[in-house]
């Protein structure tokens, strides 16, 4: 980083006056922001860069900030959260595992900038990087005429049906909730590993 700027921040927020508002005010501190409007959205701005903090919303479309908050977690745990709501006032809403809570119902901005700054001056410490599985997904037979398949990206689980084209070998397929590709085994193939 230059002397201009404090590091990237990616703003997960469905809101565009509150992005506006916060992307504004940390753009004018000497932050670069990128914005996403959802916790899938937000994915795939990890997808091309991480930042140094995550501010996000926690009731969004598609994806909350609940469950965007888990796969980042589960998958880049070294990054600090901030987590921003307008509906608790008082404290970090409970089962949220946030570095820090911002209510965004009319406070002042300046307490959270001063969390920002702390937080990408001094990241929380935390256990090494989890281990990254780049080995293909395996698709397991539901019974009922369906293959289910997590997807590594957004660690949401998807169904396709059963066709004859889709047996043995490596496959790959579009996750149908973040639109990552997928590359999958099928369950015969696995049991032969």
């Amino acid at each position: 980083m230059d002397g201009h700027q404090k590091g990237r921040v990616l703003l997960v927020d469905d809101e565009p006056l509150i992005q506006k508002l916060i992307s504004t005010l940390l753009v004018s501190a000497g932050y670069v922001v990128q914005t996403a409007v959802d916790g899938l959205d937000g994915l795939g701005k990890l997808r091309a860069e991480l930042p140094d903090l995550i501010i996000s919303d926690l009731n969004m479309d598609r994806m909350s900030g609940r469950e965007f908050l888990d796969v980042v977690r589960k998958r880049f745990p070294q990054i600090p959260v901030i987590v921003t709501t307008a509906e608790f006032a008082n404290e970090m809403p409970s089962g949220v595992t946030a570095d820090a809570y911002y209510y965004k119902g009319g406070l002042p901005l300046q307490p959270l900038l001063e969390t920002i700054s702390e937080l990408t001056n001094k990241p929380p410490l935390r256990t090494g990087l989890p281990l990254i599985d780049n080995g293909p997904a395996q698709a397991k037979w539901d019974g009922d005429g369906q293959y289910l398949i997590e997807c590594k990206d957004c660690l949401r689980v998807f169904s396709f049906p059963h066709t004859p084209d889709v047996v043995r070998d490596e496959k790959w397929t579009i996750c149908i909730h973040c639109g990552n590709l997928v590359r999958f085994l099928m369950a015969a193939q696995v049991e032969r590993v």
